[in-house]
Protein backbone atom coordinates (compact mmCIF):
# COMPACT_ATOMS: atom_id res chain seq x y z
CA UNK A 1 0.00 0.00 0.00
CA UNK A 2 2.74 2.37 0.59
CA UNK A 3 4.09 0.74 -2.62
CA UNK A 4 1.15 2.71 -4.39
CA UNK A 5 1.47 6.34 -2.77
CA UNK A 6 5.14 6.53 -2.81
CA UNK A 7 6.72 4.61 -5.31
CA UNK A 8 10.18 6.10 -4.25
CA UNK A 9 9.19 4.13 -1.17
CA UNK A 10 9.78 0.77 -3.06
CA UNK A 11 12.63 1.80 -4.82
CA UNK A 12 14.74 2.29 -2.08
CA UNK A 13 14.61 -1.00 -0.31
CA UNK A 14 17.29 -3.45 -0.36
CA UNK A 15 16.70 -6.44 -1.92
CA UNK A 16 19.69 -8.31 -0.37
CA UNK A 17 18.48 -8.24 3.04
CA UNK A 18 17.34 -11.92 4.76
CA UNK A 19 14.57 -11.04 7.27
CA UNK A 20 11.99 -13.55 8.47
CA UNK A 21 11.89 -17.09 10.62
CA UNK A 22 11.96 -15.37 13.63
CA UNK A 23 15.39 -14.43 12.59
CA UNK A 24 17.29 -11.06 13.07
CA UNK A 25 18.14 -8.55 10.48
CA UNK A 26 21.42 -8.80 8.10
CA UNK A 27 22.86 -6.15 6.80
CA UNK A 28 23.56 -6.52 2.94
CA UNK A 29 27.25 -7.84 1.95
CA UNK A 30 30.03 -5.32 0.71
CA UNK A 31 30.42 -6.08 -3.06
CA UNK A 32 34.18 -5.84 -2.29
CA UNK A 33 33.94 -8.91 0.10
CA UNK A 34 33.38 -13.03 -1.35
CA UNK A 35 30.22 -14.30 -0.25
CA UNK A 36 30.14 -18.13 -0.06
CA UNK A 37 26.33 -19.74 -0.04
CA UNK A 38 26.48 -23.60 0.65
CA UNK A 39 23.58 -26.05 1.04
CA UNK A 40 23.59 -27.96 3.87
CA UNK A 41 21.64 -30.71 5.49
CA UNK A 42 21.08 -30.67 8.89
CA UNK A 43 18.94 -31.21 11.90
CA UNK A 44 17.43 -27.65 12.87
CA UNK A 45 15.88 -26.50 15.89
CA UNK A 46 13.01 -23.66 16.12
CA UNK A 47 12.97 -22.07 19.74
CA UNK A 48 10.44 -19.89 20.51
CA UNK A 49 9.15 -17.76 24.19
CA UNK A 50 5.48 -18.57 25.08
CA UNK A 51 3.87 -15.45 25.45
CA UNK A 52 6.99 -13.28 25.21
CA UNK A 53 4.87 -10.13 24.20
CA UNK A 54 3.24 -10.01 27.51
CA UNK A 55 6.61 -9.99 29.02
CA UNK A 56 7.65 -7.46 26.88
CA UNK A 57 4.82 -5.34 28.25
CA UNK A 58 5.45 -5.85 32.08
CA UNK A 59 9.15 -4.77 31.27
CA UNK A 60 10.15 -8.39 32.39
CA UNK A 61 11.08 -10.13 29.18
CA UNK A 62 15.36 -8.81 29.76
CA UNK A 63 16.26 -11.64 32.37
CA UNK A 64 14.32 -13.98 29.75
CA UNK A 65 16.37 -12.71 26.72
CA UNK A 66 19.40 -12.77 28.40
CA UNK A 67 18.62 -16.58 29.48
CA UNK A 68 18.14 -17.80 26.42
CA UNK A 69 20.92 -16.40 25.12
CA UNK A 70 23.27 -17.67 27.93
CA UNK A 71 21.32 -21.45 27.69
CA UNK A 72 22.23 -20.97 24.00
CA UNK A 73 25.66 -20.26 24.27
CA UNK A 74 26.16 -22.52 27.49
CA UNK A 75 24.87 -25.99 25.82
CA UNK A 76 25.08 -25.32 22.07
CA UNK A 77 28.90 -25.12 21.48
CA UNK A 78 28.98 -28.10 19.35
CA UNK A 79 26.64 -27.00 17.22
CA UNK A 80 27.01 -26.03 13.22
CA UNK A 81 25.42 -22.43 13.80
CA UNK A 82 23.49 -20.68 16.47
CA UNK A 83 21.63 -17.64 16.49
CA UNK A 84 20.53 -16.00 19.46
CA UNK A 85 20.69 -12.18 19.34
CA UNK A 86 18.48 -11.08 22.54
CA UNK A 87 15.54 -11.63 21.05
CA UNK A 88 12.69 -14.29 22.00
CA UNK A 89 13.76 -16.81 19.14
CA UNK A 90 16.66 -19.09 19.01
CA UNK A 91 17.87 -21.34 16.18
CA UNK A 92 20.63 -24.05 16.10
CA UNK A 93 21.72 -26.37 13.28
CA UNK A 94 23.88 -29.41 13.92
CA UNK A 95 25.27 -32.43 12.90
CA UNK A 96 23.94 -34.76 15.29
CA UNK A 97 20.70 -35.18 16.05
CA UNK A 98 20.62 -36.79 19.27
CA UNK A 99 22.81 -34.23 20.85
CA UNK A 100 20.87 -31.49 19.32
CA UNK A 101 17.82 -32.91 21.44
CA UNK A 102 20.00 -32.94 24.73
CA UNK A 103 20.65 -29.27 23.64
CA UNK A 104 16.86 -28.62 23.16
CA UNK A 105 16.34 -30.21 26.87
CA UNK A 106 19.09 -28.23 28.42
CA UNK A 107 17.93 -25.21 27.29
CA UNK A 108 14.57 -25.23 27.83
CA UNK A 109 15.25 -26.56 31.56
CA UNK A 110 17.69 -23.52 31.87
CA UNK A 111 15.48 -20.71 30.45
CA UNK A 112 12.56 -22.40 32.90
CA UNK A 113 14.66 -20.46 35.65
CA UNK A 114 14.56 -17.35 34.51
CA UNK A 115 11.73 -15.08 36.52
CA UNK A 116 9.00 -15.58 35.49
CA UNK A 117 9.59 -19.24 34.83
CA UNK A 118 9.00 -18.65 30.86
CA UNK A 119 8.36 -22.31 28.73
CA UNK A 120 9.69 -22.51 25.41
CA UNK A 121 8.25 -23.74 22.26
CA UNK A 122 10.82 -25.79 20.96
CA UNK A 123 10.30 -27.57 17.28
CA UNK A 124 12.73 -29.92 15.25
CA UNK A 125 13.38 -31.21 11.84
CA UNK A 126 15.80 -32.24 9.12
CA UNK A 127 16.51 -31.52 6.12
CA UNK A 128 18.29 -29.04 3.79
CA UNK A 129 19.91 -24.98 5.26
CA UNK A 130 20.99 -22.96 3.28
CA UNK A 131 24.44 -20.70 4.51
CA UNK A 132 26.03 -17.58 3.94
CA UNK A 133 29.48 -16.69 5.00
CA UNK A 134 31.55 -13.53 4.40
CA UNK A 135 34.67 -14.18 3.37
CA UNK A 136 36.31 -16.40 5.59
CA UNK A 137 36.64 -15.13 9.06
CA UNK A 138 33.21 -14.70 9.61
CA UNK A 139 30.66 -17.91 11.11
CA UNK A 140 28.02 -18.95 8.65
CA UNK A 141 24.75 -17.73 9.22
CA UNK A 142 21.41 -19.39 8.23
CA UNK A 143 20.34 -17.43 4.98
CA UNK A 144 16.85 -20.13 4.26
CA UNK A 145 16.48 -23.83 3.56
CA UNK A 146 13.21 -26.37 3.26
CA UNK A 147 14.24 -27.26 6.79
CA UNK A 148 14.01 -23.58 8.17
CA UNK A 149 11.14 -23.06 6.76
CA UNK A 150 9.42 -26.00 7.97
CA UNK A 151 10.53 -25.81 11.80
CA UNK A 152 9.48 -22.35 11.51
CA UNK A 153 6.20 -23.46 10.44
CA UNK A 154 5.92 -26.52 13.21
CA UNK A 155 6.65 -24.46 16.19
CA UNK A 156 3.31 -22.60 16.57
CA UNK A 157 1.69 -25.39 16.73
CA UNK A 158 3.98 -26.93 20.14
CA UNK A 159 2.43 -27.11 23.32
CA UNK A 160 4.53 -24.48 25.80
CA UNK A 161 7.21 -26.75 27.41
CA UNK A 162 7.39 -29.45 24.82
CA UNK A 163 9.72 -30.48 22.47
CA UNK A 164 8.02 -31.92 18.92
CA UNK A 165 9.76 -33.30 15.98
CA UNK A 166 8.76 -34.05 12.65
CA UNK A 167 8.98 -37.75 10.95
CA UNK A 168 12.29 -36.59 9.45
CA UNK A 169 13.84 -35.62 12.48
CA UNK A 170 12.65 -38.61 13.98
CA UNK A 171 13.99 -41.28 11.90
CA UNK A 172 17.50 -39.38 12.16
CA UNK A 173 17.41 -39.82 15.67
CA UNK A 174 16.23 -43.33 15.75
CA UNK A 175 19.53 -44.36 13.89
CA UNK A 176 21.53 -42.82 16.93
CA UNK A 177 21.93 -44.31 20.27
CA UNK A 178 19.89 -42.36 22.85
CA UNK A 179 17.33 -43.04 25.91
CA UNK A 180 14.46 -40.96 24.13
CA UNK A 181 10.98 -41.78 23.11
CA UNK A 182 9.05 -40.27 20.96
CA UNK A 183 5.08 -39.95 21.49
CA UNK A 184 2.66 -39.46 17.90
CA UNK A 185 1.21 -35.79 18.74
CA UNK A 186 -2.66 -36.05 17.27
CA UNK A 187 -3.63 -33.92 14.96
CA UNK A 188 -6.45 -31.46 15.26
CA UNK A 189 -9.65 -33.22 14.19
CA UNK A 190 -8.21 -37.12 14.77
CA UNK A 191 -6.07 -37.32 11.78
CA UNK A 192 -2.61 -38.22 11.54
CA UNK A 193 -1.15 -35.11 10.17
CA UNK A 194 -0.59 -31.01 10.65
CA UNK A 195 -0.89 -28.67 7.80
CA UNK A 196 1.70 -26.31 9.24
CA UNK A 197 1.62 -23.67 6.77
CA UNK A 198 0.99 -20.24 7.57
CA UNK A 199 -2.54 -19.05 8.23
CA UNK A 200 -3.99 -17.03 5.70
CA UNK A 201 -1.16 -17.53 3.38
CA UNK A 202 -0.47 -18.33 0.02
CA UNK A 203 1.55 -20.92 0.88
CA UNK A 204 1.40 -24.35 -0.10
CA UNK A 205 -0.25 -26.84 1.97
CA UNK A 206 2.77 -28.52 4.25
CA UNK A 207 1.60 -31.76 5.75
CA UNK A 208 4.08 -33.40 8.79
CA UNK A 209 3.61 -35.81 11.30
CA UNK A 210 4.50 -34.68 14.60
CA UNK A 211 5.96 -36.37 17.55
CA UNK A 212 6.49 -35.22 21.42
CA UNK A 213 9.69 -35.66 22.87
CA UNK A 214 9.91 -37.60 26.06
CA UNK A 215 13.02 -38.37 28.07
Amino acid sequence: MIGRVNAQYLARIDRLNIVGYGRPWYEAESSAVSVQTRLHTYSVMKADVHGFGNLMRAGQDAPVRKALEDAAHRWARGAAIVEARGGDALWIAHEDPAALAEVARHIMDDVYQAPTQPRLRIALHHGEVLTRQRGTDSAPVIAGGDAILCAARVEPHVEPGQIWATEEFRERLLQKPSLWRTTVVPAPGGGSRFNVKKEGSTELDLWVHLYRLEF
